[in-house]
């Protein structure tokens, strides 16, 4: 693949900045996993995954995938509505305009997803932080509402232990 020699040097910086931010992340218990295949995918690309801790969601997943200039970055919200779709969607874009640094989208199999990207040298663990930061209080802001909109049937909400 040809855009093999310009990502390796950037996936080595990444892989780098990644496991240094993750060990204070990882003692105070926010991030529970900093996992990467160390290698290219079927695409040509380096991708991380980062397990962070939620409230609302027990677990929020964060994929930072390398593209040849970019970090995508990408965390799903929930799966398709099968319920008051317009009403979820028209709740979900009405919340669109104030995210900052995340914003959602439509992903496989209609999937709400909260996408971003970052470009690979203002990639730093400040932005690590806000990404991680974004993801946690976009997914207990709209999570409940949306899901409790457009899955009620399946939903049920979690219970915070006082």
């Amino acid at each position: 693949m040809s855009s093999t020699p310009l990502v390796e040097p950037d996936a080595d910086r990444v892989e780098d900045l990644l496991r240094a931010w993750s060990k204070d992340a990882l003692q105070a218990g926010t991030v529970v996993a900093l996992e990467s295949t160390g290698q290219l995918d079927d695409r040509g690309q380096f991708r991380w995954l980062i397990r962070l801790a939620g409230e609302e969601k027990e677990f929020i997943t964060l994929w930072l995938t390398l593209r040849q200039r970019t970090i995508h970055v990408e965390v799903q919200l929930m799966p398709a509505p099968e319920e008051n779709i317009e009403e979820v969607f028209r709740f979900l874009l009405a919340k669109n305009a104030d995210l900052y640094g995340l914003h959602l989208a439509l992903g496989p199999e209609s999937a709400i997803y909260l996408v971003g990207r970052v470009p690979v040298g203002e990639l730093t663990a400040e932005r690590v932080d806000e990404l991680c930061g974004a993801a946690l209080q976009y997914v207990d802001e709209i999570f409940p509402t949306a899901m409790s909109m457009g899955l009620s049937s399946m939903y049920r909400r979690r219970r915070r232990n006082s």
